[in-house]
């Protein structure tokens, strides 16, 4: 009989708890607190099994990994992009800008017209792009930018002067002989 009456006490308990939950203090002042020193408030869920009697505290903060360094990733990602764009700018600023005139002409024109016709956007396919006619081996995504043709006028000058620095006119060997540069 008293096998019952405790039964009875218990479906009881547990049917007061599921219209009236019984609020648990928490008894650490660590998880009690409901501010931080910064001010934020701190959010625990509190999971009370019946059953078994278990209670399961749960922190949903971000992890370190996701309120600090993630973003921190994200922002060094970016001045790094940010930094290897300002050095490409500067990179086609400092080239040099002297001209080599030949028969009254600046030779660097006379090549583009050779080359492209002129033309910095050419693209033919036939494996060589832009106005100085750059395969991709050879421009090697030179200032950013994957392929000749879609770089400004600015960066496709300060390749070929570089190209012209280290090579000479070799690189463009059919137009060069043409200009009497080879």
């Amino acid at each position: 009989m008293r096998n019952i009456y405790i039964a009875a006490f218990a479906t009881f308990v547990v049917l007061q708890q599921a219209i009236n939950p019984i609020q648990v203090p928490i008894a650490e002042p660590a998880l009690a607190a409901s501010q931080t020193e910064n001010g934020t408030k701190q959010n625990y869920n509190l999971n009370l099994n019946t059953s078994t009697f278990t209670l399961e505290l749960k922190d949903q903060r971000a992890s370190f990994d996701e309120a600090v360094v993630k973003p921190l990733r994200v922002a060094q990602e970016a001045k790094a992009q940010a930094d290897a764009a300002a050095k490409a700018a500067r990179a086609v600023a400092s080239a040099p800008r002297a001209k080599l005139v030949i028969g009254g002409e600046d030779v660097w024109a006379q090549l583009r017209f050779c080359e492209a016709g002129g033309n910095y956007n050419t693209n033919t396919g036939n494996g060589y792009f832009g106005a100085y006619q750059y395969n991709l081996s050879t421009w090697g995504n030179y200032g950013g930018y994957a392929r000749p043709d879609l770089a400004p006028p600015e960066v496709q000058d300060a390749k070929a002067r570089e190209t012209q620095a280290a090579r000479g006119w070799g690189p463009w060997p059919s137009c060069a002989r043409q200009l009497g540069l080879l």
